[in-house]
């Protein structure tokens, strides 16, 4: 295993069987049974102790996986799990043995033996099982993937004592704990015999489940796992032709998601493969077979001869990395459409065809002059949109406008920054109430990243929601959550983003906010996705107006249709056109390699 997977896996909190939290709550409850032994000691009642380390005992027990970075303040501090053991059973010792009356040294004197060999124990225990971790060779991860009749993997490091028993070795340490506890509270009640038996099973206990570890996972146990190998031969036997590769921050998690659906839709053999462990759970609904390989080395192995493309939803340095590998074909397929300058990045020239959604997308870079080559831009469509509904004249006259504002973030940098939320999102939010509509609030995940003005101006929105009532609220932060929102809703209410090019599926009305006050004529021409759209000034004036035409005349209508054409296609069946865009790209890909070879067989 590689130096840098080990830097990956220190803790043995990436062991299944002992998820250990070393963290400010762990640490508070080791405090209080140390301050449970000082108000015995002040009090001279014994009992205080035993309480007071009950909860630190009860957490390492239920062992609940807290914030990494509170966990790594905690290890910094020496107060990981065997220190933990040790303070709180020292603590209710002191509180014991100074408080009235004075007992017997030999049976303190065993529950001193019994708590060393439970300490002993679990840094024994602890050591051997994270050696034999860093002795594994698992660095792929996978899941939907079958790999030696698993679904999902590598799975927990198998304890030893768990083969036997229905609990893990750590979580019987701390059970043996809670009997010297138990000794010692027997010891100041004055019970007979209780203490030294309770001491002797405690030592044994320990010194047994310290055996069973050290054979497990000694030089002489159980054979290191290498499932790597295995991960590779379950992606050869399944022979994608595809690859979605991604690679993102933490929080760039829902640009995949976005093609969750599309996917699983797909008709030739497809594998994810993700460079982040850390996406994994959010992908809980994505059927297809999924791989993480965190080194090159790794995605070598996850990229047999059978892959003929890879399309990337993502700009990021690591795609590089897959772009490097020889034989298959790469395209940028990237996870929206708008006139965001991210959506035209000179960047793209590293592959080999860039998809856009259609003949809007061509056009900005044409315009941009970044020196892509045109002929490699395909039109495409957006098969996310399929279930987007059009839009429908309404059942009642009376029914209520329901207004969507799904605003964009602040982005990384002053340039790309087109959000409302700070300068207009109250103002928003109060006049389409003040109105008389239904607001529904789903702002990007990223928003108030950057700003804190952004953070400020989003819970002040959303705590508002909240109280509104009568339908208004919250759209949840889920992968389907816009789409639904989209088909739910008669207007939009957004700033320049991909979302404006997804809503027009729809053909309802849109308004478009205009956070600086570009002049009106000026703002259309630098993005053209609101051509068809109300714009709103950050004095919001023409809000109830562009609202009550939106419920009622609807003057933008024809300009919508044809703008909607223009940024989307006129493909009736978006996921269907894309299917078919990803059988031609498998056919380009083999016409390359037929037309790169020369006689003989030599590939140049």
């Amino acid at each position: 295993m590689s130096a840098a997977t080990r830097a990956r896996r220190p803790r043995i909190a990436q062991l299944g069987f002992g998820r250990d939290s070393t963290d400010l709550a762990d640490l508070a409850l080791v405090v209080l049974a140390v301050l449970g032994a000082l108000l015995a000691l002040l009090t001279r009642t014994w009992p205080i102790v035993v309480i007071g380390a009950l909860p630190s005992l009860a957490a390492d027990l239920l062992r609940v996986e807290r914030d990494p970075r509170l966990r790594r303040l905690a290890r910094r501090i020496l107060l990981d799990r065997p220190q933990r053991s040790l303070v709180r059973t020292g603590a209710v010792v002191v509180g014991v043995a100074a408080t009235p009356p004075v007992e017997p040294f030999a049976d303190f004197a065993a529950l001193l033996i019994a708590a060393m060999t439970i300490h002993v124990a679990l840094t024994l225990y602890t050591s051997f099982a994270l050696r034999r971790l860093a002795e594994e060779r698992t660095e792929l991860q996978w899941r939907n993937l079958d790999v030696g009749g698993r679904a999902e993997g590598p799975g927990p490091l198998p304890d030893p004592v768990q083969r036997v028993l229905p609990l893990d070795g750590l979580r019987l340490l701390g059970a043996v704990e809670g009997l010297v506890l138990a000794g010692l509270a027997c010891t100041a009640a004055g019970v007979p015999t209780a203490p030294v038996a309770l001491a002797v099973l405690s030592a044994v206990a320990a010194a047994v489940v310290t055996v069973a570890g050290a054979r497990a996972w000694g030089d002489r146990g159980d054979a290191v796992r290498d499932t790597d190998a295995a991960v590779t031969d379950a992606v050869a036997a399944l022979a994608p032709d595809v690859v979605f590769y991604f690679s993102s921050p933490a929080s760039g998690t829902y640009a995949l998601t976005v093609w969750a659906k599309v996917i699983d839709a797909m008709r030739r053999p497809t594998l994810v493969v993700l460079r982040e462990a850390g996406h994994l759970e959010a992908l809980t609904t994505l059927a297809s077979p999924v791989v993480v390989a965190p080194t090159v080395a790794t995605l070598e192995a996850v990229t047999p001869p059978s892959v003929r493309v890879v399309l990337y939803p993502t700009n990021v340095v690591r795609n590089n990395e897959m772009v490097r590998i020889p034989g298959p074909m790469h395209s940028f397929i990237g996870h929206g459409d708008s006139d965001k300058v991210g959506s035209f990045s000179p960047l793209n020239r590293m592959y080999d065809e860039i998809w856009v959604a259609g003949r809007a997308a061509i056009d900005r870079y044409a315009a941009v002059d970044e020196g892509i080559d045109l002929s490699v831009l395909r039109a495409v469509g957006r098969p996310q949109l399929a279930e987007i509904r059009r839009a429908v004249p309404p059942t009642e006259e009376d029914q209520r406008l329901v207004v969507l504002y799904a605003p964009t973030w602040e982005g990384f940098f002053d340039e790309a920054d087109y959000s409302s939320v700070a300068r207009m999102g109250e103002g928003i939010v109060r006049g389409v109430l003040e109105s008389g509509a239904v607001l529904r609030f789903k702002p990007h995940p990223l928003t108030g990243h950057r700003l804190a003005s952004a953070r400020k101006a989003r819970e002040a929105i959303e705590d508002r929601l909240r109280r509104a009532g009568e339908g208004s609220g919250l759209v949840p932060n889920t992968p389907d959550a816009l789409y639904a929102a989209f088909n739910e809703a008669d207007v939009l209410i957004t700033d320049i983003s991909s979302v404006i090019t997804d809503f027009l599926a729809s053909r309802k009305p849109y308004l478009v906010t205009n956070p600086r006050d570009v002049p009106d004529a000026d703002f259309r021409a630098l993005f053209p996705s609101a051509g068809a759209a109300e714009l709103l000034g950050t004095d919001l004036a023409n809000l109830p107006a562009a609202l009550a035409d939106a419920a009622g005349t609807d003057a933008r209508r024809a300009a919508r249709e044809a703008l909607a054409e223009y940024l989307l296609g006129a493909e009736a069946h978006p996921l269907e056109a894309f299917l078919d865009e990803v059988d031609r790209f498998v056919e380009r890909a083999d016409a390359r390699v037929r037309t790169s070879q020369v006689p003989g067989g030599v590939q140049l």
